[in-house]
């Protein structure tokens, strides 16, 4: 009797239409500033009939592509190997085999194209991937559904053959499956988090989308630059003093962040809307999302590295974020990073205790030379100078004023901002953790259990050696933290932490 997914599977049938609106979808960006072109000047009569030919040409294209693509899409599960394989491919077919040992979760997720066609998409992430090396966009939900419990279990009994010691015990408590606490992300509270997060990135995505707009309207003539060299120039001549123009470019800055603050308030709420945190006894569920509803399953094994991020406003309001990175090729927390946000200080303390085989126990506590506070004030400097520079060539008769600003900006903004993230850096190392502190503003604790410890890096340059200070870099399967000029007194912990992790029979991963 074959067993479930052993034999090729196509997806559900309303993919083609998924597959059908995605292609047209980019068709659409990538010939943006054509559509832009015929909106506003408006098609010549004497081409109505190609136009229209050639929509419907393209249409017909797209769909052909699109079933072609469905019925080359297919997947399966090869038990005797013990490893999931797809096949996809149009004009070439590529393969991808992944061994269960390497599989780390399998999760849904649903933009709002797919919930109106009505399939889930099935993301299958793995220990050896430099991203999501699997994603099927369009199974039915109970497809996808069954398609993650059957893969699951076939990754678990790998896992216990593995660990054949502790198989019995594995198999007893999966059986048990109860909620032990829940916690939901009230719109009161994604409110909040979006007020006191993000500042600029609002600010950089309205940049962004107001550059873009510009250039592909350069690109078709529909502005003339005519127009705005004598637009600036009248804008110079009113407000030709460098204090004025100072004055004005901050109110027009602060009229841009309050836009920016507001598209950020959006954003957060789509993408973390209804967000609800389950513990059962085996894994933590985490499902969220409007735009994008994304559900996971998380078990303790699976997280290499925890980063606690939260702000002086977010710590009055007791919202905290917690990123969680999974194992990856790539040593980069934010390629692999989970983020769980508006986590009150209850729950962070009980995803650590979940998720951490050992308690927290205070250890050895480490910080930078204060070089490396002189080495920021130097590099903090150097946009000031250019600055300067290139103002002695354009508006050489107010260099009193420039010089007077940027002294401020330096004396008032830079030197203490600096002082204060040279003071909050520190590295903690303790019988079964490696803590690193930092942030001014933005506070982040990144902790690492010793026994996922993948490799430390000890570097010192020539300029470091009369010092006698070193940099390390602590590397996990989910990414890397840092810690620059520390002393060679830190090198005996560094030590023990790695006998630490010779010791341990616990698995990584």
């Amino acid at each position: 009797m074959n067993r479930s997914f052993s034999e090729p599977q196509l997806q559900s049938k309303p993919g083609v239409l998924f597959i059908f609106f995605s292609q047209f979808y980019k068709f659409l960006r990538a010939l943006g500033p054509v559509l832009l072109y015929f909106i506003i000047k408006g098609p010549k009569t004497d081409y109505t009939a190609q136009i229209i030919f050639g929509i419907a040409a393209t249409l017909l294209l797209l769909l052909g592509f699109s079933v072609l693509s469905f019925y080359r899409f297919k997947f399966h599960i090869d038990y005797k190997n013990s490893e999931f394989v797809l096949q996809k491919g149009v004009f070439s077919t590529e393969s991808i085999s992944i061994p269960f040992s390497k599989i780390q979760q399998v999760y849904f997720k649903r933009s709002l194209l797919q919930r109106v066609i009505g399939v889930y998409s099935v993301v299958i992430d793995t220990a050896g991937s430099s991203g999501q090396e699997i994603n099927i966009k369009a199974l039915s939900e109970s497809k996808a559904k069954d398609l993650q419990h059957v893969l699951m279990d076939a990754v678990n009994e790998t896992n216990q053959h593995t660990e054949a010691a502790n198989s019995d015990e594995l198999t007893e408590e999966k059986k048990i499956s109860s909620t032990l606490w829940n916690y939901k992300l009230s719109p009161l509270a994604l409110l909040k988090l979006g007020l006191t997060s993000n500042y600029f990135r609002g600010v950089w995505l309205i940049l962004i989308f107001v550059g873009s707009i510009y250039q592909q309207m350069g690109d078709f003539d529909l502005v003339q630059s005519d127009q705005y060299k004598e637009g600036l120039k009248g804008y110079l001549d009113a407000y030709s003093k460098p204090i004025e123009l100072f004055i004005l470019t901050a109110l027009v800055f602060v009229g841009v962040f309050v836009i920016g603050m507001i598209i950020s308030c959006v954003e957060i709420f789509i993408k973390y809307f209804d967000l609800n945190l389950t513990q059962t006894k085996e894994s933590l569920e985490l499902e969220m999302g409007l735009k994008t509803n994304t559900k996971i399953s998380l078990k303790p094994k699976r997280v290499q590295l925890l980063r606690v991020v939260t702000n002086p406003i977010q710590k009055r309001l007791n919202l905290q974020e917690t990123q969680i990175a999974l194992a990856s090729s790539q040593d980069n927390l934010s390629k692999t990073k989970i983020s769980i946000p508006g986590l009150e200080r209850m729950q962070i303390e009980r995803v650590k205790r979940f998720l951490f085989s050992s308690p927290m126990r205070p250890g050895r506590v480490f910080k930078p030379a204060f070089i490396l506070y002189i080495r920021l004030l130097i590099l903090a400097s150097l946009p000031l100078i250019l600055t300067a520079v290139v103002a002695s060539f354009l508006v050489a008769n107010y260099m009193v004023e420039i010089l007077s600003i940027l002294f401020i900006i330096f004396g008032m903004l830079i030197i203490p901002y600096q002082y204060y993230w040279y003071r909050a850096l520190s590295l903690e190392i303790t019988p079964e953790f490696i803590i690193r502190r930092k942030g001014v503003w933005n506070q982040k604790t990144e902790i690492i259990e010793l026994f996922k410890l993948q490799a430390v890096t000890v570097d010192q340059p020539v300029w470091y050696k009369k010092r006698q200070l070193y940099n390390y870099t602590f590397h996990t399967a989910g990414g890397a933290i840092s810690f620059p000029l520390t002393s060679h007194k830190m090198q005996q912990y560094i030590n023990y932490a790695l006998y630490r992790v010779e010791i341990n029979k616990q698995a990584w991963m």
